[in-house]
């Protein structure tokens, strides 16, 4: 069995390593394709566009050497495709902001290209870097999204079966902008996006029919927006489905979603009420299961540090599932008799090396244009790392162990059992 009290008690956050098993590209797989593409005259993109394209993953790969050696052998940095889109846009928009590393005679590259482009497509109403991005996220975006297998989920689906009477939902955030959850779920209506009738409302209970509401199990917070989210002209925002007219989509953000933007705080919804209550329900919770997040998002990590952090009762954890989180850990960082249900747990005094590993993050100018004001303290018994899968982590979590308890509970119970922290 399972309680509402623990159910209340955490919220999961999920990025792109929890949808590897379906199939869907990581972030450093898309751009390896994307380099592929610039290398086959069969591709999608002109030759001109190619070119570009070769261009400027020149230069990101320039960027992440030189990152790299900047780092005295601490970490390896690898370009990934939000990089190549950020790149894209500065160079496109570089009158306003010289980006890295384009200058001298670069330039002169970057010109002949966009010259070259207007020649070829004297018709067109985009430019050359519109072009490109537009093609990304139509074509390429979905091909690297598409979930050919979502068995994975089985446990909780079954979880859901089993526990019929437990209408308590489960708080569900990602990064990702996938359908794995909502594709596996199509047939029962378990997911609630913030979607009604095609047409985004929130999660604000007074703007939700009753019974729509209570129809899902999991409310599936997408804060960076989905491949199937569309901003119509008239600024609503809706689904795909087969009635949306395409002449009233705004084309300049299709689909609508955060992508390779340099910084991730939109103040337009639903992407700010949706950081919201990301902010409100940490607030709220005890647990925060992080499932396939290497943490490079400054923005999120200042919520989630602050809220562990400023918390005055100190009984607030995250749970990092992650099968390689940082490359710094080795086999003698782990305790492999099992706790919280699992063989490999970070040691208590190799925490340390993850919160060295935050706060590099935390401090790096290439994440964010304010690094001075992230926040960088965080106490090594503020968090657990759980080296596993996703997928492995979410099949024990939502199965019963030899006591007839779902694991949920007894990682919940076991969580709550130790004895308070003091925070450093």
């Amino acid at each position: 069995m399972v309680c509402m009290k623990e159910i209340k008690d955490i919220i999961f956050f999920t990025g792109a390593g929890f949808s590897k098993p379906a199939a869907c590209k990581m972030s450093i797989d898309m751009l390896s394709d994307l380099e592929s593409l610039s290398n086959d005259g069969n591709s999608m993109f002109t030759q001109t566009e190619r070119k570009t394209i070769k261009f400027i993953l020149s230069c990101l790969y320039y960027h992440a050497q030189w990152r790299s050696l900047e780092a005295d052998g601490k970490y390896s940095y690898q370009p990934n495709i939000e990089e190549f889109a950020m790149l894209l846009r500065r160079i496109q928009k570089r009158e306003n902001l010289l980006p890295y590393p384009v200058t001298g005679n670069w330039s002169d590259k970057i010109m002949s290209l966009e010259q070259e482009f207007r020649f070829e497509n004297k018709d067109s109403e985009l430019d050359l870097y519109d072009s490109i991005e537009r093609k990304i996220k139509t074509i390429c975006y979905r091909e690297w999204l598409d979930a050919s297998n979502t068995d994975f989920l089985a446990p909780l689906s079954e979880f859901f079966r089993d526990n019929p009477r437990i209408d308590t939902k489960l708080e569900w955030f990602t990064l990702n902008n996938d359908l794995v959850l909502e594709g596996h779920f199509q047939n029962d209506n378990s997911i609630y996006t913030g979607f009604v009738s095609q047409k985004w409302v929130g999660f604000d209970r007074t703007s939700i029919d009753e019974d729509t509401y209570n129809a899902g199990r999991v409310n599936y917070y997408k804060l960076h927006g989905s491949i199937d989210w569309f901003r119509m002209n008239d600024g609503t925002v809706r689904k795909k489905n087969q009635n949306i007219d395409e002449s009233e989509i705004d084309a300049k953000t299709n689909p609508f979603l955060i992508f390779g933007h340099g910084t991730k705080l939109f103040t337009i919804d639903p992407f700010f009420s949706l950081l919201k209550a990301f902010h409100d329900k940490l607030h709220e919770r005890r647990y925060f299961f992080i499932i396939g997040y290497s943490f490079f998002d400054p923005h999120v990590n200042n919520l989630l540090f602050n809220e562990l952090m400023a918390n005055p009762d100190q009984d607030k954890k995250m749970i990092l599932v992650n099968p390689k989180l940082n490359r710094n850990l080795n086999f003698n960082d782990f305790d492999f008799e099992s706790k919280y249900g699992f063989d490999r747990v970070l040691k208590k005094e190799s925490a340390i090396r993850l919160v060295n590993y935050f706060k590099d993050i935390q401090r790096n100018n290439f994440y964010s244009d304010m690094p001075e004001f992230n926040m960088t303290q965080i106490s090594t018994e503020s968090f657990v790392y759980v080296q596993c899968s996703g997928q492995d982590f979410i099949s024990r979590l939502f199965s019963k162990s030899d006591e007839g308890l779902y694991w949920l509970t007894q990682i919940v119970n076991e969580l709550g059992s130790e004895p308070e922290k003091t925070f450093k």
